[in-house]
């Protein structure tokens, strides 16, 4: 039966005109070639796009590269101007210290005098005291009556006054 259907097939190709052949494999080519064309045609549009899309995408690169610039310069000058300030700080801080060291030196000097001046015997206070009234123009006998001490001092502490004055 094979050889039935293949004898069939030779005498149905020798019935084929050889123009026929040329032609049918004529239309093959031309539509493989049809087919690549529409094929390269279709890569360069392709490619095209790609080409435009690295483009954008380089020019996009571009202003980002130009943007990271800008921004690393303002955060320099930021940086600058903390470490200045950070640098005033410390010192504003250190001149406060000071300040503070030295007021705790006035105040504990200050405490201390008033302590003395609790501290002092009745009796200085009582010369103190005429001291001042001699100083303030007071005689004897205002001395002797105000500050509770004998004409002997009262007349040293005015003798003390006018020598002082005379220098």
């Amino acid at each position: 039966m094979q050889a039935l259907i293949s004898s069939e097939a030779n005498s149905l190709m020798e019935n084929i005109p050889a123009n026929l052949i040329s032609l049918i494999a004529f239309s093959i080519v031309m539509l493989v070639a049809m087919l690549l064309l529409a094929l390269k045609n279709r890569f360069s549009q392709q490619i095209q796009s790609l080409q435009q899309q690295v483009q954008s995408q380089e020019i996009q690169l571009i202003e980002l590269q130009n943007l990271l610039a800008s921004n690393q310069s303002a955060l320099e000058a930021t940086q600058q101007q903390c470490n200045d300030t950070q640098l005033e700080n410390e010192q504003v801080s250190k001149q406060l210290e000071h300040r503070i060291k030295v007021a705790q030196e006035q105040f504990s000097a200050q405490a201390e005098t008033i302590e003395k001046l609790l501290h002092q015997q009745p009796e200085d206070k009582l010369y103190t005291r005429a001291q001042k009234l001699v100083e303030l123009g007071a005689d004897i006998a205002e001395i002797m009556r105000e500050c509770e001490i004998p004409r002997a001092e009262a007349e040293m502490l005015l003798s003390i006054h006018r020598q002082k004055v005379a220098k």
